[in-house]
């Protein structure tokens, strides 16, 4: 089926992580909630070295994730094995009116030894389980319309 325009869904949205292994790992069937995704800016104000209006330079970006997900052995079992210094490669693909596929929209990092997504934070409640995850390295995640592998 060809790529198409419009809006999405919630359940056309999938979540791929590596595994302990280096694998992108799909865990979409666990996945509750992807919070913000993208990439932000610091402005630094540089109004006083210039004239007439405000004047600002945009900074370093930030790229941190929190993930939720439905309290479930298998992907406990998968976050919890995951190195805490190794880079990870992330995906998020965002399927319009159908299933993800190529030329849709998707926000990740394919993961090197010096860039990737690491894993910050691992909570949980008696239902759901919180990863967050934030940028490693000089390369920052991007949004592209083919997958992070």
């Amino acid at each position: 089926m060809a790529a198409n325009t419009g809006r999405t869904n919630a359940k056309h949205i999938e979540f791929h992580l590596d595994n302990s292994g280096g694998t992108l790992t799909d865990l979409t069937a666990y996945t509750k909630n992807i919070g913000t995704v993208g990439v932000t800016y610091e402005e630094q104000d540089v109004t006083a070295y210039s004239d007439g209006v405000k004047n600002v330079t945009i900074g370093r970006a930030d790229a941190p994730l929190s993930i939720t997900f439905q309290w479930d052995t298998a992907v406990f079992a998968h976050l919890i094995a995951l190195s805490r210094v190794t880079p990870l490669s992330l995906d998020i693909r965002f399927g319009i009116r159908h299933d993800w596929e190529p030329g849709e929209p998707c926000f990740g990092i394919t993961s090197s030894a010096t860039s990737g997504y690491l894993l910050k934070d691992l909570t949980a409640t008696d239902t759901e389980i919180t990863a967050s995850f934030v940028v490693f390295g000089a390369t920052a995640p991007a949004w592209t319309t083919t997958a992070h592998e």
